[in-house]
Protein backbone atom coordinates (compact mmCIF):
# COMPACT_ATOMS: atom_id res chain seq x y z
CA UNK A 1 0.00 0.00 0.00
CA UNK A 2 1.26 3.46 -0.84
CA UNK A 3 0.23 6.59 1.00
CA UNK A 4 0.76 9.99 -0.55
CA UNK A 5 1.15 13.08 1.60
CA UNK A 6 1.42 16.71 0.49
CA UNK A 7 4.90 17.97 -0.23
CA UNK A 8 4.86 20.25 2.79
CA UNK A 9 6.85 20.38 5.99
CA UNK A 10 3.64 20.53 8.02
CA UNK A 11 0.30 19.10 6.95
CA UNK A 12 -2.96 18.17 8.61
CA UNK A 13 -5.14 15.11 8.32
CA UNK A 14 -8.87 15.73 8.36
CA UNK A 15 -11.51 13.04 8.37
CA UNK A 16 -15.12 13.82 7.61
CA UNK A 17 -17.26 10.90 8.66
CA UNK A 18 -20.93 11.16 7.82
CA UNK A 19 -23.70 8.66 8.18
CA UNK A 20 -26.55 8.39 5.76
CA UNK A 21 -29.51 6.31 4.94
CA UNK A 22 -30.07 4.41 1.76
CA UNK A 23 -31.66 7.30 -0.12
CA UNK A 24 -29.66 10.36 0.97
CA UNK A 25 -26.12 9.44 -0.10
CA UNK A 26 -26.21 11.88 -3.04
CA UNK A 27 -26.41 14.87 -0.69
CA UNK A 28 -23.19 13.73 1.02
CA UNK A 29 -21.51 13.06 -2.32
CA UNK A 30 -22.43 16.56 -3.48
CA UNK A 31 -21.05 18.09 -0.27
CA UNK A 32 -17.79 16.18 -0.72
CA UNK A 33 -17.48 17.40 -4.31
CA UNK A 34 -18.18 20.96 -3.14
CA UNK A 35 -15.29 20.70 -0.63
CA UNK A 36 -12.95 19.32 -3.31
CA UNK A 37 -13.91 22.14 -5.70
CA UNK A 38 -13.35 24.74 -2.98
CA UNK A 39 -9.86 23.41 -2.28
CA UNK A 40 -9.02 23.31 -5.99
CA UNK A 41 -10.32 26.84 -6.64
CA UNK A 42 -8.41 28.24 -3.65
CA UNK A 43 -5.08 26.51 -4.25
CA UNK A 44 -5.36 24.21 -1.24
CA UNK A 45 -3.28 21.08 -1.93
CA UNK A 46 -5.15 18.00 -0.76
CA UNK A 47 -4.67 14.27 -0.99
CA UNK A 48 -7.72 12.04 -0.76
CA UNK A 49 -7.45 8.78 1.14
CA UNK A 50 -9.46 6.84 -1.42
CA UNK A 51 -9.54 8.94 -4.56
CA UNK A 52 -11.65 8.07 -7.57
CA UNK A 53 -9.85 9.51 -10.57
CA UNK A 54 -10.78 8.83 -14.18
CA UNK A 55 -7.67 9.89 -16.09
CA UNK A 56 -3.95 9.29 -16.05
CA UNK A 57 -3.41 13.02 -15.54
CA UNK A 58 -5.49 12.98 -12.35
CA UNK A 59 -3.44 10.07 -10.96
CA UNK A 60 -0.17 11.77 -11.91
CA UNK A 61 -1.32 14.92 -10.14
CA UNK A 62 -2.32 12.91 -7.06
CA UNK A 63 1.12 11.29 -6.76
CA UNK A 64 2.98 14.44 -7.82
CA UNK A 65 6.76 14.10 -7.87
CA UNK A 66 6.44 10.55 -6.52
CA UNK A 67 4.54 9.30 -9.59
CA UNK A 68 7.59 7.93 -11.42
CA UNK A 69 8.78 6.07 -8.30
CA UNK A 70 5.30 4.63 -7.78
CA UNK A 71 5.03 3.61 -11.44
CA UNK A 72 8.51 2.02 -11.42
CA UNK A 73 7.72 0.00 -8.31
CA UNK A 74 4.47 -1.22 -9.83
CA UNK A 75 6.36 -2.36 -12.94
CA UNK A 76 8.98 -4.11 -10.81
CA UNK A 77 6.72 -5.86 -8.29
CA UNK A 78 3.51 -6.30 -10.31
CA UNK A 79 4.42 -6.29 -14.02
CA UNK A 80 1.15 -7.97 -15.02
CA UNK A 81 -0.84 -5.36 -13.08
CA UNK A 82 -2.97 -7.95 -11.31
CA UNK A 83 -2.63 -6.65 -7.72
CA UNK A 84 -4.91 -3.93 -6.34
CA UNK A 85 -7.05 -3.33 -9.43
CA UNK A 86 -9.85 -1.63 -7.46
CA UNK A 87 -8.79 1.99 -7.88
CA UNK A 88 -7.83 1.46 -11.53
CA UNK A 89 -4.62 3.48 -11.21
CA UNK A 90 -2.80 1.52 -13.90
CA UNK A 91 -5.56 0.94 -16.42
CA UNK A 92 -4.37 4.06 -18.22
CA UNK A 93 -0.78 2.89 -18.76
Amino acid sequence: MSAIIPEEEVFYTVGLLHSSGFDDWQELEDKNNELLRYCDENGIDIKQYRPHYNTLEEWESHFGSKWSIFKDRKALFDPKKILSPGQKVFQYI
